[in-house]
């Protein structure tokens, strides 16, 4: 007989096995699954099938999403994006894997019509201007970040202003997407720490992510993201933090409190009453900080979303050359390919394409591009000469703009190499040119 101290290492839990399964699905996908069986559901009904769909043999139910694919419309009477055909047939798989169905869509022979039929109706859907993303977010711009802390939307000026702060911050420095992951925050999660030099710096612990779900324990951040101080910064990260701190209840300082708490609007004093109340910020409010601000300080706001400010992070460290593989350490991301939908070219990157393309070589160029100088510099790409040139006879005539470039010129009077990361070559002299241009 077992022990009654071996027996007592089991306890009873309060859910059945099935519904702490499902309680640890990412609610919006579990949420969207749910949106689009009840849907097609609809759509069974209307076609006089009244079978549960997992009960519907593979023939019958390929033909029956595919001819939902091609009907289905919005409640507006509009079509739908492509993307959002393949989400309906992700949710159908989703919830047919969960029946245990006998194959799934996507890779099942069965469903040969479902396959065709969404391919053929993408296509059509792109000739006529769908697919473009017209409702995506768009990243953030440093001109209106500049705006928010000039209307002191962003700063340490008041609750409101600390908070915004806080969570953007957040989302540039720890790579946290738009509302979930920041709902999901703990007060333990965040660090304060100091480096070797005596500089301050916070250092994020990761939960559950949307990439990273915790199901296989190996899946985890190689690097912590970090946000370090800059002293005598207005806009210095630890120093917001730190402020952040001293106006949080008591109650709520231990590392399982929320993060994130609620402005306590009756504040009439700051300076003598508490900022925040002991609760945490209600999701609604949460989901809709940048949309809040960008609307109060009379920004563009259509398409500014909590997500554009993780946009932002990527798109800057990418037009400042940052590798690939170190921008994944910060935004979690697992694949490159990944990154390529959140890198665009800025407006002011086109104009500057335009104008090398229109021969106006001495035009001052952004990050990213450098008119009458290789672009390879700023990329931290290598580009060799073709042909032997004398020294410096390779900058001859050109035009650079902003910055300070390493330049190894080979003393054997072989081509010139140019690149901000190559090691230095043997028997070269080292020449630094500086811009006065930021």
């Amino acid at each position: 007989m077992a022990k009654a101290e071996e027996i007592s290492r089991f306890v009873s839990v309060d859910c059945s096995l099935d519904e702490f399964v499902q309680f640890q699905e990412n609610k919006n996908t579990l949420s969207k699954t749910q949106r689009d069986v009840s849907l097609f559901k609809t759509f069974l009904v209307s076609r006089n099938e009244h079978r549960e769909i997992e009960n519907i043999d593979a023939k019958s139910l390929d033909v029956f999403i595919a001819n939902f694919l091609l009907q289905v419309r919005k409640k507006d009477g509009e079509q739908y994006e492509p993307t959002s055909l393949r989400s309906f047939v992700s949710s159908f798989d989703r919830y047919l894997r969960k029946k245990d169905y006998s194959s799934t869509i996507m890779e099942g022979k069965e469903f040969r019509k479902t396959k065709e039929a969404l391919v053929a109706k993408q296509k059509e859907l792109k000739k006529e201007g769908k697919g473009n993303k017209p409702n995506a977010a768009r990243m953030l711009t440093d001109e209106e970040v500049d705006i928010l802390y000039g209307q002191e939307l962003l700063g340490c000026s008041s609750p409101e202003a600390l908070i915004n702060t806080i969570w953007l911050n957040n989302t540039q420095f720890f790579g946290l997407r738009g509302c979930q992951e920041h709902r999901d925050m703990r007060w333990g999660d965040v660090e304060k720490k100091q480096a070797a030099d005596g500089t301050a710096f916070l250092e994020y612990n990761e939960r559950q992510t949307k990439t990273r779900t915790g199901a296989d324990p190996k899946d985890s951040r190689t690097v912590k993201p970090k946000m370090f101080a800059v002293f005598g910064s207005e806009r210095d990260p630890v120093r917001a933090y730190d402020l952040y701190a001293s106006k949080r209840p008591d109650d709520l300082k231990t590392p399982d409190s929320p993060f994130y708490l609620a402005i306590n609007h009756t504040t009439k004093a700051v300076n003598t009453k508490p900022w925040f109340k002991s609760a945490p910020m209600g999701v609604n409010k949460l989901k809709s900080l940048m949309k809040t601000m960008a609307e109060k300080a009379g920004l563009d706001a259509k398409h500014l979303t909590n997500h554009s400010g993780r946009k932002r992070m990527i798109q800057k460290l990418n037009d400042e050359g940052v590798p690939p593989t170190h921008i994944m350490q910060i935004s979690g991301h697992k694949n490159v390919q990944s990154l390529n939908n959140y890198s665009t070219l800025s407006e002011r990157q086109q104009k500057n394409i335009s104008n090398i393309l229109s021969g106006h070589t001495g035009m001052p160029g952004p990050s990213g591009y450098q008119v009458g100088i290789s672009s390879a510099l700023t990329m931290n790409a290598t580009k060799e000469s073709t042909t032997t040139q004398q020294p410096l006879t390779l900058f001859q005539g050109a035009s650079i703009q902003g910055g300070t470039f390493n330049i190894s010129v080979n003393a054997l009077n072989e081509s010139p190499t140019l690149s901000l990361h190559s090691p230095r070559p043997k028997k070269a002299r080292h020449f630094v040119i500086e811009s006065d241009s930021d």
